[in-house]
């Protein structure tokens, strides 16, 4: 059997696998590419305040959703979008939250001086939290929209552990929303643990101010 290649044929199998492995190369770093764009994205709305705000990433084609309070942070969202780098395409779905009556704005109005809390260092709720809780239920069973339920915590003790902590009360705050009726499909729990503050941390009541519940309209139809 004779084993010997011809020059073209060296150069023509070298090139060939050249290229297989550079295929092989992309397709493993498209998706990597793909969460990079999209977690930058993210971060850079966070950076504005717009927690409102979410981003989907499909390869380098970004599709915002959310509520936004006007057409101005709506137009905010989309620009900030774009000037990631490496981002080619922005599709802004944001809706708008619009006019008196909407659900943002009955949120807002409920819960006005009123505060869901808990119990010290624990996922459960302290009983003056459940009214404030009929409240949100009940307008959240009149609109048709998605809500976040956001928690958050102080800075004191271990990071990792206010993670978690403000995980399983934003849990505990759906679960609670459900039984009373809101559709489960509209809710998500997300818990933010000290990565959002909204005062300092190295005073009393500003670790009171950081240690809070929200709730976020992430999709207006009403």
């Amino acid at each position: 059997m004779d084993l010997r290649f011809s020059y073209f044929e060296i150069l023509t199998g070298t090139g060939a696998l050249f290229l297989c492995l550079v295929f092989v190369a992309l397709f493993i770093e498209a998706p990597a590419i793909q969460e990079e764009i999209g977690s930058e994205a993210a971060e850079a709305v966070r950076r504005q305040n717009l927690f409102w705000v979410s981003v989907q990433a499909h390869g380098q084609h970004l599709v915002l959703h959310g509520a936004a309070p006007d057409y101005l942070a709506k137009r905010q969202a989309g620009e900030i979008a774009a000037d990631v780098r490496g981002a080619t395409i922005v599709e802004n779905k944001i809706a708008i939250i619009g006019e008196e009556g909407t659900c943002q704005i009955e949120l807002d109005r409920h819960l006005k001086g009123e505060q869901v809390t808990f119990k010290a260092g624990r996922a459960e709720l302290a009983d003056r939290s459940f009214p404030v809780l009929g409240l949100v239920a009940s307008v959240a069973r009149n609109c048709d929209a998605a809500f976040e339920v956001a928690s958050h915590t102080d800075a004191e003790g271990d990071s990792a552990i206010n993670l978690k902590l403000s995980q399983r009360r934003a849990d505990v705050v759906v679960r609670y929303l459900v039984q009373s009726g809101v559709d489960p499909e509209r809710l998500r729990a997300v818990g933010y643990g000290e990565s959002q503050p909204v005062a300092d941390n190295q005073s009393e009541d500003g670790r009171a101010a950081n240690q809070r519940l929200e709730f976020r309209v992430l999709g207006d139809a009403a």
